[in-house]
């Protein structure tokens, strides 16, 4: 049934582990650690030291700065598809209540018909019955 494909649509989206915030922050730290003590002890003079240094630190900002928009773009890419299952879900759900209320609706037209007849066959036996 569709109704489970949705199911374990959102059920694998949620389940898929999205923070990795901390792995990220640790290598991040990591790479800053080892290019300040790289720079520190390489033989030159403290401006080219300090020009490195300031290099290094706004490469890895602008590497964070990637990685954050990538992350951002994947959590609303995900947010649209799931918007989408949820509008997709919802019209089906609405077109099926709707099939239901006609058929409903149908069985008691039916049923209305059947009960006239009744009526009318019952109306045309006590008829018979007292004119004989």
């Amino acid at each position: 049934m569709k109704y489970n494909n949705y199911r374990n649509a959102l059920s694998s989206l949620t389940a898929q582990k999205t923070d990795s915030t901390l792995p990220v922050v640790a290598l991040l730290a990591g790479l800053a650690i080892g290019a300040v003590i790289g720079v520190l002890f390489a033989p030159e003079k403290g401006v080219n030291t300090r020009t490195k240094i300031s290099d290094k630190a706004k490469d890895l900002s602008d590497t964070a700065k990637d990685k954050l928009h990538q992350v951002k773009s994947k959590v609303l890419s995900e947010a649209d598809q799931l918007a989408d299952l949820k509008d997709e879900a919802l019209d089906k759900a609405k077109t099926k209540s709707k099939e239901v209320l006609n058929a409903a609706g149908d069985i008691v037209d039916q049923l209305k018909s059947k009960a006239k007849d009744l009526e009318s066959d019952a109306k045309v036996t006590v008829e018979k019955v007292l004119n004989s």
